[in-house]
C-alpha cells in the first residue's frame, strides 16, 4: 500500500516520521518542474510544512527513485540549503496536514511514506509528465 490512509498518515507524523506527497507538473518561465510537499516532524514538537520545486529534467531510464532538489531549485531565493521553502509550521499533525491542504493544495489521499515519492515521480513521467495537479491513476 503506497498511500497513507489520514490515520496512518497522522500515525508517521506522532511517531516523528516525515510524510511527503507530489503536487504537480508546472511551467514557469518556460522551464518545466514538479513541487512536492514534505511535512517533518521536529523533537520540539513543532510540525514543518515545506514545499521544494525542481525543475523536471531526469529521465525515466535514469532515474534511481529519489527527486529531491539539485541546484536547479525554482526556490533559490527564499529556499533553504536544500532547495526547499518552509510554508509554515505547526503544532500538531492534523493541523500541519490542513496547512498543506490549504497553501499548497494538497489532498489528503496521496500522503506517503517519506522516500516513496521516486515512485510517484516515476509514475508521474510514465503519464506523460501531465501539468497541473497530480492525481495517482
Amino acid at each position: 500500500m503506497r498511500y497513507l490512509p489520514m490515520s496512518l498518515a497522522l500515525g508517521a507524523l506522532n511517531r516523528g516520521r516525515p510524510i511527503e506527497q507530489l503536487l504537480g507538473g508546472f511551467e514557469e518561465a518556460g522551464r518545466r518542474g514538479v513541487r512536492y510537499v514534505v511535512i517533518t516532524p521536529a523533537p520540539d514538537g513543532v510540525y514543518y510544512i515545506s514545499c521544494t520545486a525542481v525543475e523536471d529534467t531526469m529521465e525515466l531510464d535514469r532515474h534511481d527513485g529519489l527527486l529531491y532538489p539539485s541546484d536547479d531549485a525554482f526556490y533559490p531565493e527564499d529556499a533553504d540549503s536544500e532547495g526547499a521553502r518552509t510554508v509554515g509550521t505547526a503544532s500538531t499533525p492534523e493541523v500541519a496536514i490542513e496547512l498543506a491542504e490549504r497553501e499548497l493544495n494538497a489532498d489528503p489521499r496521496w500522503w506517503v511514506n517519506l522516500g516513496m515519492l521516486g515512485y510517484e515521480y516515476r509514475d508521474y513521467v510514465a503519464r506523460g509528465r501531465p501539468l497541473g495537479p497530480w492525481q495517482p491513476s
